[in-house]
């Protein structure tokens, strides 16, 4: 599935995270972590590109993970992307 994303244009990749379908909306900040997590970055790497802690960037995927039901970061790379792709 990653290498079906990432072959996609950003526009693209943004839709997908636009589109996935959660169990509660995520924030404007959770679609954009997210979108940066799809992009392989560790949460280092996410802390130092938005400005925010480690600790915030930890807050916020444990929310997401919890809006998609998920428990690891490949489960929700998974589910994110399982269904969009295909569509595609």
């Amino acid at each position: 599935y990653l290498v079906a994303y990432e072959s996609m244009s950003k526009p693209e990749q943004v839709a997908i995270v636009a589109q996935s379908t959660t169990l509660d909306p995520l924030t404007v900040r959770e679609q954009e972590i997210l979108e940066i997590v799809l992009d392989g970055k560790s949460n280092r790497q996410i802390a130092t590109e938005l400005f925010i802690s480690e600790n915030t960037v930890r807050t916020h995927i444990w929310n997401i993970y919890s809006k998609y039901d998920v428990r690891s970061r490949a489960e929700l790379i998974s589910t994110v992307l399982k269904n969009q792709v295909g569509e595609s």
